[in-house]
């Protein structure tokens, strides 16, 4: 038997949720607080009313990706949503905040993508998997990537038929840099006969990319992929870490650098490629650590190449298992942390011991950033702002800058 139920709330997935007449709570995907919808077992969910003011109509043919899921949801409505992903977090740590206003960035700006690639009926396709599915959703439409990848995406198929031989799958990641597009697709380069190698040096000069690599070594390098940070140059090793959204990148640059003021000896702790020891190191010295060690060696070429910076050094070193000691810290006028999703736990555990007067955290992760704030309030850090930027639109997922001293 059907029934109407009211939807009350936001889930963390973007689903509406509701209460149905036995008291258990349903989540109904694209539906909005305040509508009303039909909901019947065994049959897809109906709209009865409708907010005026949605962004998007309920679609029952849409295909999201497993990405966007917050399209339909009117501006303020949507940034209340993003925000509370950080106000739930903090308040579940029992953190006071005063949070500053949602960053954002605008639609078709994201410059890095991973693509699941599949043969179909002979023909080689990419897309994104279908959301709670390994359904294969085309990219062509897609609300958030660069308009330039987009126009790349036959090429990258063409490039996935060649390397991916007989197997009927594969992935490929694809930047944009500012010398052209750097790919690295899953495979062994090893493997590669001469033909496929030609092929793909014809697709690859065809589409103008400056690189493509196979299980991160370099097939075809038509010229070095560049990035620039605070107009400062590196060439990235295939596959590293970039921030996705140059505007995104931008705002975290200019709040980490804010936050540190005059500070004359700074910590730059997973630093990846340099994203921020490089602004940093134009009025600090930097001494910066990170896992990757093709980073690390990218960055050291950097600092040779590229006039204007303070002299810093860049060493490979697994903060996760290897953090560094209050003794090593002694120095520092500030740390820096942009650590994955993980967080940095051992590292704050260690930051709080030490005698350092500033802490800057980036953080991917609302859930991690709070717990790491928990422990660096109670080694005596004050919390005086945080920041929360949407990096990727209409998802799940939000990006934060935390500013604490002592």
């Amino acid at each position: 038997m059907s029934e109407i139920v009211e939807i009350t709330g936001l889930g963390t997935e973007g689903d509406g949720v509701a209460t149905n007449a036995a008291g258990a709570p349903i989540f109904i995907p694209q539906a909005l607080p305040g509508e009303r919808w039909r909901v019947e077992e065994g049959y897809a969910p109906e709209p009865v009313e409708l907010l005026a003011d949605r962004r998007r109509p309920p679609d029952p043919d849409d295909e999201p990706c497993g990405g966007c899921v917050a399209r339909h949801m009117p501006l303020a409505m949507y940034q209340e949503w993003k925000r509370e992903f950080l106000v739930r977090a903090l308040r579940q740590q029992n953190i006071s905040a005063d949070i500053q206003p949602l960053i954002t960035v605008s639609e078709h700006t994201r410059r890095r993508a991973t693509f699941n690639t599949r043969r179909i009926r002979g023909e080689m396709r990419i897309g994104y998997h279908g959301r709670r599915s390994h359904d294969l959703v085309a990219a062509e439409d897609c609300p958030v990537l660069d308009k330039r990848i987009v126009e790349l995406l036959p090429a990258l198929a063409q490039l996935a038929s060649v390397v991916a031989g007989q197997e009927e799958e594969t992935r490929l990641a694809i930047t944009l840099t500012d010398t052209g597009a750097d790919v690295d697709l899953e495979g062994n380069e090893r493997s590669l006969r001469a033909a496929a190698r030609a092929k793909i040096g014809e697709i690859t000069g065809a589409a103008r990319m400056a690189r493509v690599s196979v299980g991160g070594v370099p097939v075809i390098e038509r010229q070095a992929p560049v990035l620039h940070f605070a107009g400062k140059a590196v060439t990235p090793p295939p596959g590293a870490f970039l921030q996705a959204v140059p505007e995104a990148e931008q705002a975290m640059i200019d709040l980490v650098t804010a936050a540190l003021g005059k500070a004359k000896q700074v910590g730059d702790l997973f630093c990846g490629l340099g994203t921020l020891t490089l602004p940093i190191a134009q009025k600090a010295r930097v001494t910066a650590f990170d896992a990757d060690r093709n980073a690390i060696a990218a960055l050291n070429e950097a600092q040779r190449k590229n006039q204007g910076l303070k002299p810093f050094t860049a060493k490979p070193r697994d903060l996760f298992r290897d953090a560094l000691s209050p003794m090593e810290m002694k120095d520092l006028d500030a740390v820096v942390l942009d650590p994955p999703r993980a967080g940095a736990k051992a590292q704050c555990e260690r930051l709080a011991q030490s005698k350092v007067k500033r802490v800057v955290m980036v953080s991917c992760n609302p859930a991690t950033l709070a717990r790491d704030l928990r422990i660096l309030i109670d080694g005596g850090y004050r919390l005086d702002a945080i920041t929360p930027i949407d990096q990727f639109l209409y998802s799940p997922h939000l990006e934060a800058v935390a500013v604490l001293t002592r």
